[in-house]
């Protein structure tokens, strides 16, 4: 994911929102409901403790509090955050199925007609550079089906 560094926080009491600027420079609005946040805020920045990766924001009654870089993206509900999200949590779970089942690698690499460095590569849960039709595929081999599932945001 590109998007793990604050540039700027700047924030809104009027509209009850943060403008954040990522470094990538990808810049989006945060509402304050959306933190839990019913005061006004004073103050707000990157952390520089932390490099930027998450901003603080200091509120009317003094209260400090931090934002990590991507909470902002989930609840923007960014589409290339959900998508890598996506990604990492089927990955994680065939890699479970894969022990659970004690199926080996090898065997695997074989069924699907690949090698063994692209399967570790279609395994790796920080690749995103991946079909998400190949990690299907795998689940059905180890006789998992795959269900997607939409619900409302909260």
């Amino acid at each position: 994911m590109k998007h793990k560094k604050f540039k700027k926080v700047t924030f809104d009491n009027k509209k009850r929102e943060f403008h954040l600027e990522y470094t990538s420079g990808l810049k989006i609005d945060c509402p304050y409901s959306a933190l839990g946040i019913h005061e006004k805020v004073e103050e707000a920045a990157p952390d520089s403790e932390v490099g930027g990766h998450s901003f603080y924001f200091v509120l009317e009654s003094g209260k400090k509090d931090y934002v990590p870089y991507d909470q902002p993206l989930h609840i923007v509900q960014l589409p290339e955050y959900a998508k890598e999200q996506t990604l990492y949590q089927m990955t994680k779970a065939i890699n479970e199925f894969i022990r659970k089942e004690k199926v080996p690698k090898r065997e695997l690499a074989r069924r699907l007609n690949t090698s063994m460095s692209q399967l570790s590569r279609l395994l790796d849960t920080t690749n995103y550079k991946k079909e998400l039709s190949r990690l299907i595929q795998i689940a059905a081999m180890l006789n998992y089906e795959f269900k997607w599932e939409f619900k409302k945001a909260i």
